[in-house]
């Protein structure tokens, strides 16, 4: 019996539209998200005021992200980095077990960049309108243990990021989902 080709799924949109939420729908996928992959702060530039934008492509290690995919999609299970969004650090690797139905799901502000693009059999955009995206990251921001005022500080950065190199992308999209609430499971 022939196997059945792996697919890698990158779901693309902006923070707080849904990415994570959609792809822990696969069933039987193996999951990864560009967060995992964001450099140390040891190893990136600051800009000249002393602070770092982690809202810039070059903040994470998209060709680590890339291989982690292709290495899954064969069949093979991968160490990927844990990576701490308070301290700005990678804090040690965890092993992502190769997925049981050849189904790899990579999301993240940035999956639709290349070289993820590149491998990617099927890119979703999520398409979720501000005033939601920002509802949900002063959730979960204040989860996290982040204000509401520092989220909405932070959401300005974030939004002017997703002008430049976020909302762009959904041109790539080989499906654009809106951003209403999403049910069910996914099956491929």
């Amino acid at each position: 019996m022939k196997k059945k080709a792996a697919q890698i799924i990158a779901i693309c949109g902006g923070s707080g539209s849904g990415k994570t939420t959609l792809a822990r729908k696969f069933i039987g996928a193996a999951v990864l998200s560009t967060d995992s992959f964001y450099k140390d702060i040891s190893v990136l530039t600051p800009r000249a005021d002393g602070t770092f934008d982690f809202d810039h492509p070059s903040a994470v290690d998209l060709e680590g992200c890339a291989a982690a995919c292709l290495k899954l999609a064969s069949g093979e299970d991968v160490t990927i980095p844990v990576y701490d969004m308070v301290s700005a650090t990678r804090t040690g690797e965890k092993i992502v077990p190769a997925p049981s139905r050849r189904i790899v799901v990579i999301e993240g502000i940035f999956a639709f960049h290349s070289p993820i693009q590149d491998v990617a059999t099927l890119k979703i955009f999520i398409d979720t309108p501000i005033d939601q995206r920002m509802a949900r990251r002063i959730r979960r921001d204040s989860e996290r243990g982040r204000s509401t005022m520092d989220t909405i500080r932070h959401s300005l950065q974030v939004e002017e990021a997703y002008t430049r190199y976020i909302g762009p992308m959904r041109d790539a999209a080989d499906l654009i989902l809106m951003g209403e609430e999403m049910r069910g499971d996914f099956l491929l």
